[in-house]
């Protein structure tokens, strides 16, 4: 049988004799990161998308996003556009949380015009035809140093000046 290395007590190293307080200590560590991560995989801290639509009789406003971000995520963001009767100059207007704290990666199709309002975006869409949906990609990444608590994130479909539908949306961003 080999020596006992320097300063290794069995009783204490081996048989872990006078250790027992602690193993509920590790325990409960233990359960607190499994809780954190059950969590997580429940899309507390965002990731998952979920859909919110406004309609009215001129058109409905479909919006396919996450609302929960982490900071460092890359996301997408799906606007879908039903006109139930022709628009002739479609505008989508963004609150300033969808590009507050984040980076915008992309958009597709591009739209005709941007331009700004009172620090909203507005993307112009130009005709959009009775009953065709229109769809537009925005593809965006959280500033990892970005931390939001209820941030609003509204979407608006004009019509020219006039107001077609609204969705009132909230951004939270975890660190």
């Amino acid at each position: 049988m080999a020596d006992i290395p320097d300063r290794i007590v069995l009783k204490r190293h081996r048989d872990l004799d006078g250790m027992g307080h602690r193993i509920w200590a590790r325990r409960i560590l233990l359960a607190l990161l499994a809780i954190f991560l059950l969590v997580g995989l429940s899309n507390v801290f965002g990731q998952r998308p979920h859909g919110s639509f406004a309609d009215s009789s001129e058109a409905k406003l479909e919006l396919y996003a996450p609302s929960h971000l982490r900071g460092g995520l890359l996301y997408e963001a799906r606007f879908t556009i039903t006109a139930h009767r022709d628009i002739k100059s479609a505008v989508l207007q963004l609150a300033p949380g969808w590009n507050e704290g984040m980076q915008q990666n992309t958009l597709e199709p591009s739209p005709l015009g941007e331009a700004s309002r009172n620090g909203q975006l507005l993307l112009t869409l130009g005709h959009i035809k009775a009953g065709t949906p229109y769809r537009l990609f925005m593809q965006f990444q959280v500033n990892p140093t970005n931390v939001a608590f209820g941030r609003d994130a509204d979407v608006s479909l004009y019509d020219g000046g006039t107001k077609l539908a609204h969705i009132d949306r909230k951004v939270w961003v975890f660190p």
